[in-house]
């Protein structure tokens, strides 16, 4: 079943997540930091693992990324189990994250990440978070972390839409 998306408009230079988020879904995500840390490359391995192995299908979403097979997921692994960890740690002071936020959305203009892939690979994500952490996804703590990575990939989603926007402005004013 897909996961439920919320394309709410976030950005992290005005809106706190504690603004936007339930604050009993910012106590859970936090509290779940330490083990995000312990178990969070095995979760974002599984996850690629999800993406191109068990949802086929889902590889178009990949096509024109630098990573088209497992192995380049793999690779990739390491820096989102960061980046999640930071998101868990300081989901209460997203101002924290903005500098990373920034790279990271720039990142995935330059590799032509669109909107549509968040839902799916939020999808293979929570996926590999119930499988990686077992019993520990409980109910509530997998309805916690899909209302955070709503919320986090409408950030992205509102920063890559205004550096694409940026981006045709360029372009217009030089060959326009």
């Amino acid at each position: 079943m897909p996961m439920q998306y919320n394309p709410v408009a976030l950005q992290p230079s005005k809106h706190k997540v504690k603004d936007q988020m339930n604050p009993k879904t910012i106590e859970i995500v936090k509290s779940t930091a330490p083990v995000v840390k312990e178990k969070g490359k095995e979760i974002t391995e599984r996850m690629y693992e999800i993406a191109f192995n068990e949802r086929p299908e889902y590889r178009r979403f990949f096509e024109n990324t630098h990573m088209k097979n497992p192995e380049e997921g793999r690779k990739q692994a390491g820096k989102l189990a960061a980046s999640v960890y930071a998101y868990a740690s300081n989901i209460d002071e997203l101002e924290k994250l903005s500098d990373a936020v920034e790279q990271i959305a720039n990142a995935h203009v330059n590799t032509r990440v669109i909107a549509e892939q968040y839902p799916v690979i939020g999808e293979c994500l929570l996926a590999a978070m119930k499988d990686v952490l077992g019993e520990a996804a409980t109910p509530e703590v997998m309805a916690a972390w899909t209302e955070a990575y709503n919320n986090l990939a409408n950030i992205f989603i509102n920063r890559e839409k205004e550096i694409y926007h940026e981006q045709e402005q360029k372009f217009k004013a030089k060959f326009g």
